[in-house]
């Protein structure tokens, strides 16, 4: 939420910690968020969970060639979205060569994880029906907590779209959550 805390970060005093420390504190303290919001884009807890994964490995590897370790929370969310549109683009071809070769195409959700409930479940099921912009945003804004300044960063467009897809994203959730309370 906004008003909510922010994602804590790496103090300066920590920049001299060696790569497994510093990987190991970001990883408690991010991994959790991280996989919510992969869960959120993917919708199966298994592509959320090699999403996040695979952006820590990422991390760990290239750790050396980070200019700020002060950049590296900045550096996971950008890997973690990047594979999720990854993930989803790859999807999308896999369900179009499929489709052209006459096979059944697959179940577009996946499992969601009931975990959460029944309105947990409802949401990440909203969510998925965004259109992507929409969805990347109200992830970075809700899910992640981050500014409008801090979104608009991470993806590439201005403050005003943030808001725009931000506005428009949370209209229609609230259209869905609402239509599915009156079955």
């Amino acid at each position: 939420m906004p008003g909510g805390p922010r994602i804590a970060r790496l103090r300066a005093a920590d920049s001299s910690v060696s790569r497994e420390v510093a990987v190991d504190v970001l990883f408690r303290r991010h991994y959790a968020t991280l996989l919510r919001v992969a869960h959120a884009m993917l919708g199966t807890r298994e592509a959320a969970e090699d999403a996040v994964q695979d952006a820590f490995v990422s991390l760990y590897r290239h750790w050396d060639r980070l200019r700020d370790p002060q950049a590296a929370e900045s550096y996971l969310r950008s890997a973690v979205l990047n594979r999720c549109r990854s993930n989803v683009r790859d999807l999308v071809k896999d369900r179009v060569l499929q489709s052209r070769a006459g096979a059944a195409l697959m179940e577009a959700g996946g499992e969601i994880d009931l975990a959460a409930g029944e309105d947990g479940a409802r949401l990440v099921m909203a969510l998925r029906r965004l259109p992507r912009r929409q969805r990347e945003v109200v992830a970075c804004r809700y899910l992640l907590e981050l500014s409008i300044a801090e979104t608009a960063e991470l993806l590439g467009m201005s403050d005003g779209s943030v808001k725009r897809h931000a506005h428009r994203g949370l209209q229609t959730l609230h259209t869905c959550l609402e239509a599915g309370h009156d079955r």
